[in-house]
């Protein structure tokens, strides 16, 4: 993602999420976390020059030799969802991550995400990471989030 891409990955959001409401705040936020790079790491998937999604990954715990990293968020404008873009976010973001490890000389050690119980996107995260329910945290957001994982192994055949 570059710096241009802001106000588009921000209505993204607003058009995906009902977290934050103020187009101002969220353009903030989005800034702020850019601007974090590398402990935070936005990508963009495209269609043509359209930017149809994006992801933010997160390092957790510094910069361990054994890194581990949330998929914080991730969302796909409502004209492009269940096409198979989101999947091919997360895919092709992971192979960066891995990519700029390695340049560090680290590697992965397992892939973190949080959804509501009840979202949908748990079997994206099961059928892209082979990610594995393994805690529920009651009342997180608005509702019972339930935490991820996967492992190095879980993540070989994508990287």
């Amino acid at each position: 993602m570059h710096n241009k891409d802001t106000n588009l990955v921000a209505n993204i959001y607003l058009n995906c999420f009902k977290g934050m409401r103020n187009p101002a705040e969220v353009r903030k936020w989005i800034k702020l976390r850019h601007n974090s790079y590398p402990s935070s790491q936005f990508f963009v998937g495209t269609l043509g020059k359209t930017i149809v999604g994006y992801i933010l990954w997160t390092e957790l715990g510094g910069f361990r030799e054994n890194a581990v990293f949330e998929l914080e968020q991730i969302a796909v404008a409502p004209d492009y969802q269940h096409r198979g873009f989101g999947r091919m976010i997360i895919k092709e973001s992971l192979k960066l991550i891995s990519l700029y490890l390695k340049r560090r000389g680290s590697k992965l050690k397992l892939v973190k995400v949080t959804t509501g119980t009840t979202n949908e996107a748990q079997k994206l995260y099961k059928d892209a990471l082979h990610a594995k329910p393994v805690a529920v945290i009651p009342d997180f957001f608005r509702s019972d989030e339930v935490i991820m994982i996967a492992r190095s192994a879980d993540l070989a055949d994508l990287l």
